[in-house]
């Protein structure tokens, strides 16, 4: 990991934050969104407020316990996106939407990710860390029996839905390390591609 790629990952965010500003959809339930992250401002007729990001509370301490309960290490790079804003959402860039990173929320809404579902935990048992959904139909996942040293970054890669009990596992490689994944998706946030049919 280098500094080029620690400010990747900031430029990340803070191109989709704002791209969200420019838009009205950077919106929530008012009883969802934390009090920390509500813009001052009126609910709308649908009970929604503006959100807004806020600089990261996530310790080394939250890391390490994450790493025990999964029993497997993030890539440091991962680790930089945790500890730099938290966010209620970010638009999908390549077809990944990393989950929610939401004050007080993000470290159990992790865990039931990891998990809430045996289908879930049985990956994560043999290796596979889920951070980010795959348009509507797959789960991106760090392959951390592929990472390298010392800072742990590894391939990802997406398994559908639909085939989470095929045997082997059809994962589908996306990129080499988390790493590539970030310089490509900047550099699609300049240069987006068309939706897909």
């Amino acid at each position: 990991m280098t500094d080029a790629d620690i400010d990747v990952v900031h430029q990340f965010v803070d191109n989709a934050l704002d791209y969200l500003r420019q838009t009205p959809i950077m919106r929530g339930p008012q009883e969802l969104i934390p009090l920390e992250m509500q813009e001052d401002a009126e609910e709308d007729e649908e009970g929604n407020v503006p959100w807004k990001a806020i600089p990261s509370t996530v310790t080394a301490a939250d890391i390490e316990e994450l790493e025990s309960r999964l029993n497997l290490r993030y890539p440091a790079l991962y680790k930089q996106f945790l500890g730099y804003q938290h966010f209620w959402e970010l638009l999908p860039v390549d077809g990944i939407t990393f989950f929610r990173h939401s004050i007080r929320e993000w470290k159990k809404g992790l865990l039931d990710h990891y998990f809430g579902y045996p289908e879930s935990a049985s990956l994560v048992a043999k290796g596979y860390i889920p951070f980010a959904d795959y348009f509507d139909w797959g789960v991106v996942y760090f392959d951390t029996n592929h990472q390298n040293q010392p800072d742990k970054d590894c391939p990802v890669v997406m398994l559908d839905h639909e085939l989470f009990y095929d045997e082997p596992l059809p994962m589908k490689m996306l990129y080499p390390s988390f790493a590539a994944m970030m310089h490509s998706l900047v550099a699609q946030q300049g240069n987006p591609k068309p939706p897909e049919d």
